[in-house]
Parts: structure tokens; sequence; C-alpha cells
């Protein structure tokens, strides 16, 4: 939730660069924006902020070597200008992700007028009180911080005040956060973190910090990641860590990360939902691209386990779903599902002996993160699958198993979410192998089949037949899809990306259930999709017809009952993949035609690291 990008360099151009960079990360919250500016020479911060997307705004900022920015997903407060990023308050300047959940009894020690309804000033407001609490303290005048008078400020006396105060600071904050933060006369940019991600890039005379990497592969893909409970100044080319617990300065190893500038750009595509789905003919590919050992050392997690659980959200859950069938079928192992938000009350079954499995594109999913502290308190095994090799929960885990999927940048997950299902049936193999069932490369093969097939099917001729069927349904006001075995979740997934991005309340259902109330629903002219063309599933089909549905099939194979087919290859044991990707392109052209933007849907954010 929420993008957040500052630059501390040697040339003038840092506004210039946070607007650039805020642009890339708009798909974490669109609401409103802004951007603050610091002029060393004259002793302040100016700030510029509007309500409204980022991505079409056009301006020139004043010269500044300093500048950090927000786009916002609403939380607390609504959509406003006073609402926006960043937040001044006395000396402090700040842009906050994250919640601040005990923030109005805080609010109330103040006598001080606030501007906002946001929890966000509040934090402003603490830090800005602690800092002049702790000069009061140490007898220094601020913001020259040392001696009296007139002069230069101490910068190295007054780092340590800020830090002093930030950690005094944090210490109120209950719930996830990530702070950039200017005061007043003191160079460079400080910045605070738990649970919500901080990502710094490191140039030769210029370090970015930002919410996710794209933000800054235009100047470098050289990073340090800021852990939590840990803050850093930065200034320039120079950053200096310390941990918010302890005190103690921390040394960071430089990491390159394999992403490119181009991979989080549109390129010729109009929007990257469409670029995302046509990525897929490589991505799934990339995605099994692990060998035995990776592979067998994630499974032998599960080898020795009592129990497993695999937790998720969102369309994470439906692959979730899908791999809860994978196992069952390869391996002949139970794993248990539960959205991660309602896995507290399963969490008395979790010891040393269970096994939990995190399915997450951006790695900093908070409610997953949240089950994962807990299970890891008390030592069950913890398995990652994450897109972002160094996210949090990759950190975490005992195991990470990245799926090489790339930036995903649409907000409605595509790529990302076919790359996990490819990784989980890869994983379910490779359990089916150390119980001698059966082995890795038999599911390779099958993913790799699968991937042609995906591969020769991602043509303009196919995509058009698509666009004709949203051409016919863009208009209807309801919209239901059934499946049956891994199909069952991916109507759910299908659904889904309906509703997500074209706002069609689609509702899915086990083709098996019709009967026990939802063919309730069905009217003269109700548009279904079915998925898989198996001989229960066309009976289903069949019972909807009967009342009027008009059938649009997703299968390997026509027939009569379909009043619309959408042709997907036979894949084996592998078809919720292929199954799924016609019924993304179809949700992209529904968007389309209704008038919307299918990257930004209303309501929503790509990474939900608030709870």
């Amino acid at each position: 939730m929420c993008g957040i990008f500052a630059i501390s360099g040697t040339d003038d151009q840092a506004g210039q660069k946070v607007l650039a960079g805020l642009k890339k990360l708009e798909y974490r919250g669109y609401d409103s924006w802004g951007i603050a500016l610091k002029y060393r020479e004259k002793n302040e911060v100016i700030i510029k902020k509007e309500v409204g997307k980022i991505s079409n705004i056009d301006q020139e900022f004043p010269p500044a070597q300093e500048a950090f920015g927000h786009s916002r997903w609403a939380t607390h407060g609504g959509v406003t200008k006073e609402n926006a990023h960043p937040h001044k308050f006395g000396k402090v300047t700040l842009v906050h992700n994250g919640i601040f959940e005990n923030y109005l009894e805080e609010k109330k020690l103040f006598t001080e007028k606030f501007l906002s309804e946001t929890d966000s000033e509040v934090i402003a407001a603490l830090l800005d009180k602690n800092i002049a609490e702790i000069c009061t303290q140490k007898q220094c005048i601020f913001p020259l911080l040392a001696g009296e008078g007139e002069g230069e400020v101490d910068q190295e006396f007054a780092k340590k005040i800020i830090f002093d105060a930030i950690v005094k600071t944090v210490e109120k904050i209950e719930g996830r956060f990530a702070i950039l933060v200017f005061v007043d006369g003191v160079d460079g940019i400080f910045a605070a973190r738990r649970g919500s991600p901080l990502i710094l890039g490191r140039g030769k005379n210029e370090t970015f910090i930002a919410s996710d990497i794209p933000a800054f592969l235009k100047y470098t893909n050289v990073v340090n990641y800021l852990d939590d409970d840990e803050m850093v100044w930065v200034h320039q080319g120079e950053a200096v860590y310390q941990n918010m617990k302890s005190r103690e300065i921390i040394q960071k190893r430089d990491i390159e990360v394999p992403w490119k500038e181009e991979q989080a750009e549109k390129g010729d595509f109009p929007h990257f939902m469409i670029k995302e789905i046509f990525e897929q003919k490589d991505t799934i590919a990339r995605a099994i691209n692990h060998d035995d050992e990776e592979l067998l050392k994630a499974a032998k997690l599960l080898e020795n386990c009592n129990g497993a659980y695999i937790v998720a959200c969102g369309t994470a859950h439906k692959v979730a779903m899908v791999a809860e069938y994978y196992f069952a079928r390869i391996s002949g192992r139970k794993v248990n599902v539960v959205p991660a938000s309602e896995m507290p009350d399963f969490e008395r079954f979790i010891n040393e002996k269970t096994a939990v499995i995190a399915i997450s594109q951006s790695g900093e999913t908070a409610d997953v993160m949240e089950v994962l502290e807990r299970s890891k308190k008390k030592s069950a095994k913890i398995l990652a699958l994450t897109n972002v090799e160094s996210s949090s929960m990759a950190r975490l885990a005992d195991v990470h198993l990245a799926i090489n999927a790339g930036p995903e940048k649409a907000v409605a997950s595509t790529k990302a979410a076919t790359s996990q299902m490819a990784l989980a049936f890869l994983l379910a193999y490779a359990d089916a192998e150390i119980r001698g069932i059966s082995k890795i490369n038999v599911g390779r093969e099958i993913l790799r089949s699968t991937a042609g097939i995906i591969n020769d099917n991602l043509n303009p001729r196919y995509e058009e037949h698509i666009r004709e069927i949203a051409r016919k349904l863009f208009p209807e006001e309801k919209l239901f899809i059934i499946g049956r075995g891994t199909l069952y979740p991916m109507a759910l997934e299908a659904a889904i990306k309906i509703q997500e991005v074209s706002y069609i309340p689609a509702l899915a259902f086990a083709a098996g259930e019709l009967k026990h109330g939802p063919i309730a629903l069905i009217e003269n002219g109700t548009p279904c999709i079915v998925l898989g063309s198996d001989l229960e599933t066309i009976s289903n089909a069949t019972e909807l017809k009967s009342r009027g549905a008009r059938i649009i099939g997703v299968a390997t194979k026509n027939d009569e009952v379909f009043d619309e087919w959408i042709r997907v290859a036979d894949c084996d044991g592998a078809q919720a993949i292929a199954s799924v990707i016609p019924v993304q392109i179809l949700a992209y052209h529904l968007a389309i035609f209704r008038g919307l933007d299918p990257d930004m849907p209303r309501n929503l954010a790509k990474s939900v690291t608030v709870k």
C-alpha cells in the first residue's frame, strides 16, 4: 500500500526524479500524491501535493538535491489534499506507509490543531515533540542543536538526536510502518520501518529509498534492504544504518537484483495488465527454473511435519487452494489452506512439527507476515514462495523459492499467479519424489509442455476472439463462473479478476454445488462461464442452460451446450494454469469496453502491507 520514493544526491533534479519514481509506484496507491523538496540554503522544506493520480502530472520542480514523495492509498482520513502526504508538523516533514493503530490515543496528548485526519500526521507530531524534549535534556538549541547564536548546525550531533527521537517515537506506534523524514536544518533523509517495506538503491553519489525496486531501476540495480526495527540516515552516497532496539550500527551487503528497467515498463502494450498476461509465455518457464536440490530441500520441510498449512491472501489464496489439490493428487499429502486473515483460530495447532507455506507476490503482505512471525515463535518450519528474493517473507523463511515472474505492476495479479501455481505444482512432485511416488522430472515435463502450449495460444487471433466475447458481455450486470477440481479455485480466481478490473459482480461456485442454492440466481440470458468439459461439468452446464443461462465454455473441446467457446489445450494435471489465462484476457477487455483503467482499479492497491 502507498508508494514511497526518495533521493539524496548531488544534482539539482531531485524533484523531477521523485516525480518520475512515484509514477512507477502508482500501482501501490493512486488516491493522491505529494512531494517535499529540501532547500538547505534557505533552511526550509517546500511541499507540493494534490488529489488524484500522479501518472498524468507533468510539472517542473525548483532545483533541489534532496526530495521525497508519496502516492497514497487512503486508510485513515478521506481522499483530500489535506490528508495527502507529505505532512509537516513543526520541524518535521514526513511520509508514512502503514497504519498507526493507536494514533487517536496519542493524538489526545496534543493541544495543537492538526491539519489532516490521518494517523501519519500524529507520527510527525510525536517526532517533533520528542526532538524538542531531547534537545531540552541535552541543553542544545534547535535547529542549531549545539552552541549559541548564529552558526552552522552540528550535523553529527543532530543526527544522533534525531535517531534518538525516532526510537522514542516508534516505541509509541502499534502497527506496521515505514517512514521517511526531513528535519529542518539537518542534512539528509531519515527512514525507519517495521513491517512495511523500504529498500535502498545505491548509486555512486546518490542514494534512493523506495517501497519497491522499480522506482529506481533506471539509476541502479544495487540495493540494500532495510529490515524490521532498523533505521537509516542517507545523504548523497552515504548511508548509516542502526538497529532501533540495540542501537548498534549495522553494515549492509550490496545486492544486485536481476530485474531490468524495461521489465517494469509497458513497452508497446497499452496497459501493464495485458503486457503481463502475454509475458506468461516466458514466466511459467522461469518459475520452474529451480534445480532438484532446491526443490527437494523445500519439500523436506514437509517430510517430518505432523501438519502443514498454506497461508495467503486474495489471488494467492486461490493459488493455495489449487496447491491443496496438487498435493492431494500428486504426493498424497493433506495440506490445510487458510486465508491468512482467518489463521488466528488455527494457530493453536502450530508447533515445532508444523510446516507453514506462505504464498505472496510481494513477500510483504501484512496478514501473511503476521502469521509467519507468530509461527516462527512456535518453532514452525517456514517455506515462502514469493516474487522478491529479498522480501521480508523470504528473509524470515527457512527455505525460499522465487517464482521469477519479474516486476508485476498491474494491481490485478496475472503472471505472478500462474508462476506461483507452476512452482506449487513442481513442489508437489518434489514431495512425491521424497515419498517414492513419482519424480520431479515428471512434473517438470508437464509444465514445460504447458508453457509451450500457452506460448502458442497467446497470439493476436486468440486475443481477438476473446475480445469479441467481451464485447458481447460488457453491458451485463452479473456473471457466474463454475469449475470442478482444480478449476473450482480457478473459477473463484476468475471471479476476482472480473470483479477487480471491470466491476461486474461476478460470482463463482463449485460446479456440483449449483443445485444446492446458487442455481436460484439464474435467469433468462444470465451469462455463465464454465471451466472444463468433463461429463459432470457439462451436466452442470446443461442444468444452467435449461434455466435460460448463456454458456461460455472455457474448455479443451467444444460442446453443444456452449453458446460461446474459448479453447484451451489439454495440459494434463496443470489444466488450472492454462484455463485461467483466457479469463484474465476476458477480464481485461471487459474493463476496456466499460471505459475503465485495468491497471488501477478503484479502491485497490497492489501490495497490501496493512491489515
